[in-house]
């Protein structure tokens, strides 16, 4: 059934029949969310995004998780255009066929992910170049104002404005983003593209390359334009994991143009000298068929690690989610999950609950902060694993190699 279409139940439920209000700063994956499930619990909702057009792509290909589909699924949204591989290649940066293993897996993309989501909250409850600039808190409701002056109140305000959020920055003054000390290099190529010997090696598998002075790359297909999963249509999608040093990030993030970014660079803006120099890196670090799928890229683009780990969400009437509480860095793949699982948790909580509003947002809150906690934890293990991995491999070698008799 398609949202909006409510049964009699869904009509005559507490929320619904009681006017609960909820107002959304953001209205990007996290926003679009929390819109769907509470929607599904009668509660009435708008979202504010500051973005006036269509949204920019957040990244590339996404790994599923359970957490989205099940979303998706339960609230009549979708499809989810996924593809598919049976198996993951494991290869090391001096060549060779590398190891197979059979492990069957899902990819999507960012803009397949936002457009199903995006298709399931109707028009009305979606305000586009419409931000968000303060809010306050009055007793049992709270008051929005947005960046043209008006002002909209509601009974529960999330805060959905991503990792740079400025509610949180506003309410946990003390926390901030922390440089884990890379970057990931992105691309993806249309699979009309590829080269031949590109096509037939990636086919099917989930592929990751060692590189030689540390960090690994990754690369799978996903969905093409508007979705499109059928062969020949698709892109191939890599990631690549490089050490950067917090004094050259600077440079790094300064476009083409000469515009200084905050943690990204999208495609088409990097500096002709900054692709030329990762192409040219590229054979000298990660595996011969890695090196030429960067090399055939046109327009990598560049994405800053950081980490962010709050120790509350709940302020009152107002709650952080998505990246807007915790930001978990991408080998976990679950930055869609996690954002799948608050509003689900939220809704859970809030039909429950019924008019015990605050109780709910304090067992929601609980959920959240179990959730974010464990994946933050999980995120730093995968991140510094090849560290560790990279750093004893180096010292093993330094102690079996031959003492000079010069």
């Amino acid at each position: 059934m398609i949202l909006g279409d409510f049964t009699l139940e869904k009509r005559m439920s507490w929320h619904a029949e009681h006017g609960f209000t909820v107002t959304i700063g953001g209205g990007s994956v996290a926003g679009l969310c929390n819109a769907i499930a509470l929607r599904k619990i009668g509660a009435t909702v708008r979202i504010y995004e500051r973005v006036p057009g269509p949204m920019m792509a957040r990244g590339a290909g996404i790994v599923v998780q359970s957490e989205l589909t099940r979303l998706l699924a339960e609230n009549g949204a979708g499809p989810l255009p996924c593809t598919s591989c049976q198996g993951r290649r494991y290869l090391d940066y001096d060549g060779g066929d590398g190891m197979l293993e059979e492990a069957p897996q899902d990819f999507t993309s960012w803009e397949a992910i936002h457009a199903a989501l995006r298709a399931a909250v109707p028009d009305e409850c979606y305000r586009a170049g419409s931000e968000v600039t303060a809010v306050t808190q009055m007793t049992s409701k709270v008051a929005a104002t947005l960046v043209d002056g008006t002002i909209v109140e509601s009974d529960l305000f999330l805060s959905a404005d991503g990792s740079g959020s400025a509610t949180r920055r506003r309410m946990l003054p003390d926390v901030a983003a922390r440089y884990a000390g890379y970057v990931a290099w992105r691309g993806v190529l249309d699979e009309r593209d590829v080269p031949g010997e590109l096509l037939s090696f990636f086919h099917d598998r989930f592929t990751f390359s060692e590189a030689r002075s540390g960090g690994h790359m990754l690369a799978y297909f996903i969905p093409g334009r508007d979705g499109a999963i059928a062969a020949g249509s698709r892109r191939l999608n890599w990631v690549w994991y490089v050490h950067v040093s917090p004094a050259d990030l600077a440079g790094m993030l300064t476009d083409k143009n000469g515009t200084r970014h905050r943690s990204s660079i999208p495609r088409g803006a990097l500096p002709d000298g900054a692709i030329a120099a990762l192409k040219a890196r590229a054979p000298r670090e990660i595996h011969p068929k890695m090196a030429v799928l960067v090399s055939e890229t046109p327009d990598p683009f560049l994405q800053t690690i950081v980490d962010v780990r709050v120790p509350k969400t709940l302020f009152g009437r107002v709650l952080l989610t998505g990246d807007a509480a915790f930001v978990v860095r991408p080998h976990t793949a679950g930055g869609t999950a996690k954002a799948a699982y608050e509003a689900a948790s939220l809704a859970r909580a809030l039909n429950s609950a019924r008019a015990n509003v605050d109780v709910a947002l304090l067992s929601a809150e609980r959920q959240q902060l179990a959730y974010g906690n464990t994946l933050y934890e999980y995120g730093l293990a995968l991140g510094n694993r090849w560290l560790r991995d990279r750093r004893a491999d180096q010292l093993d070698l330094a102690r079996n190699e031959p003492t000079s008799k010069e």
